[in-house]
């Protein structure tokens, strides 16, 4: 019997564990699946991924067209022959790669001889590239990419698209190092400066590290990419920035350009799009964006967030694992399983961060903690509810019925409803020593429990031969009744011995509560004086 009722329990704790794994894999599932802990992870990334990120500002300068050089040379849009005695000089500084995020869509319709100079700069330098910008309206309206002008798109070495996610928070993250109307066919504008001034060659190859996304169904109107990235942005003072006007005017000197990746762009009041990065003391213009991007790219250290699919199966297992883990040796309790697992979440989404991958970890975690905070609730109502039980029998504590009875008189009281208590009390033949007398307490413990079975009943084992029972709600005639009945299931029937009749003894009292009854103590001791002046049936 031992046995069977081994195998019984450990399929029973099997049954729990495959039922609570099932609920913690549905649970992180829901989380990760609906985005719902997707700011954490947001927030989570920005503070680890914006730790470990410092050389590539070193290689990479802004040359800003900000509120001074607009001051000094004019408001924008400046002249082309600016800007071509501006490519000029960074030429000469000796610059690996030139970026122009300036939006030159449109040929010069007063001084075409301009573009000319412009586009023969360009041509010069031969690492210059200028970008593709998005014009991407509410739906149902189409997307367009507006491109450079004819003449400086064909002197460019390259083009590369701007164009960079914003999360819901605000902050762009997400770039597609290939993106297009219908087809991604533009590779990044940052993507193609880094392979420039590492490769020399204006036409980066696909990273292997990251498959492409099929677009063949996608339509010709509508912006799509592929091979994304996540951006980090260091915490610190950013990237370098250098006024146009001083270079122009040789105020700033080649040994800040030279060796270094340019970026130049708008910085100045009119400028749009300004966001702010946690961690930075100054809002970021789009230049500051593509520029960061260029730098985490030379870093040779691109975040590639880990497929949905691949982030769900990691994150089931790891909130199955302490359920796996708990009864191997020294993983008796569920906390230290509990604790690996969450140990081993924080090491892995680290370790996969230094190895150029994102596993965003809040799902994971937030289930486990979940688990976590379950199992101290459990742990202390299981300890509270052992606390008010009889360890022999099952049955409440005498400490546990004091309180029960106070309160019950109490309610009773204030409630005008009758409420009764039976004690019953049963003994062997002779002397009887404590331990003797428990003999009787687990087969009158179960005959309590068969005739009592309401939830507001209560049964209580006072001493080693004596239970109360606790009765709400209930009269004279019907605790009378209950008695009577009781009676019968302990002294038995004929040809069916109770245990009241294999030579014990069995006696009961019983009181209900009365106007005079104040505190429980009164009604108790009226049941005591019942008990005590019936008949001992093992009286000579």
């Amino acid at each position: 019997m031992r046995a069977l009722r081994s195998i019984r329990r450990s399929r029973a704790h099997v049954g729990e564990r495959v039922l609570t794994g099932v609920g913690a894999a549905a649970l992180v599932m829901l989380l990760t699946l609906s985005g719902l802990t997707a700011p954490l992870d947001r927030g989570l990334f920005d503070r680890l991924a914006g730790a470990r990120h410092a050389q590539g500002e070193q290689q990479v300068v802004v040359v800003a067209i900000d509120a001074p050089s607009v001051s000094q040379l004019g408001p924008w849009p400046w002249s082309r022959r600016e800007l071509a005695h501006l490519v000029d000089r960074l030429t000469a500084a000796g610059t690996r790669a030139i970026g122009l995020d300036l939006l030159l869509a449109q040929p010069s319709l007063y001084d075409p001889e301009g573009d000319a100079l412009l586009a023969q700069a360009i041509r010069r330098n031969g690492a210059v590239v200028l970008p593709v910008m998005a014009d991407l309206p509410a739906p149902p309206q189409p997307a367009t990419a507006l491109l450079p002008a004819p003449s400086l798109a064909e002197a460019a070495a390259a083009l590369g698209h701007v164009e960079v996610t914003t999360d819901p928070d605000g902050m762009p993250r997400q770039l597609d190092l290939r993106a297009g109307l219908g087809t991604p066919r533009w590779p990044a504008f940052s993507l193609v400066l880094e392979s420039l001034a590492t490769h020399g060659t204006a036409l980066p190859a696909r990273h292997a590290r990251h498959r492409a996304v099929a677009t063949s169904d996608a339509r010709p109107e509508t912006w799509s990419g592929t091979e994304t990235v996540l951006l980090a942005y260091p915490r610190g003072g950013g990237i370098e920035h250098v006024p146009a006007a001083g270079v122009l005017d040789g105020r700033i000197g080649a040994e800040r350009l030279a060796g270094r990746v340019a970026i130049v762009g708008r910085t100045d009041d009119a400028a749009a799009g300004e966001v702010t990065v946690p961690g930075m003391a100054h809002q970021l213009a789009p230049v500051d964006i593509q520029a960061n991007a260029v730098a985490r790219l030379l870093e040779d250290r691109a975040i590639w967030p880990i497929p949905i699919l691949a982030q769900v199966s990691l994150a089931v297992v790891l909130v199955c694992l302490p359920l796996l883990l708990l009864g191997l040796p020294g993983m008796h309790t569920l906390w230290v399983p509990m604790g690996l697992a969450v140990a081993l979440v924080g090491l892995l989404c680290w370790a996969l961060l230094l190895a150029g991958a994102w596993f965003p970890p809040m799902a994971a975690l937030l289930v486990l903690m979940i688990g976590v905070v379950t199992g101290v609730v459990s742990s202390w109502l299981r300890t509270r509810r052992q606390s008010r039980l009889d360890a022999g029998t099952g049955t409440a504590n005498r400490a546990w019925f004091d309180t029960r009875l106070e309160r019950d008189v109490r309610t009773a009281r204030r409630r005008g409803r009758p409420l009764s208590l039976l004690l019953v009390e049963a003994r062997g033949p002779g002397p009887q020593l404590p331990g003797q007398r428990g003999e009787l307490a687990l087969p009158l413990a179960a005959a309590l429990r068969l005739r009592l079975r309401r939830p507001a009943d209560l049964i209580a084992r006072l001493d080693a031969g004596r239970f109360a029972a606790l009765l709400p709600d209930t009269g004279a005639d019907t605790a009378t009744a209950l008695a009577t009945a009781l009676m019968v299931d302990l002294e038995g029937r004929p040809g069916r011995p109770g245990p009241a009749a294999r030579g014990n003894g069995l006696r009961m009292g019983l009181a209900t509560l009365h106007a005079e009854d104040a505190r429980g103590s009164d009604l108790l001791l009226r049941a005591t004086r019942d008990l005590v002046a019936a008949r001992d049936p093992l009286a000579p």
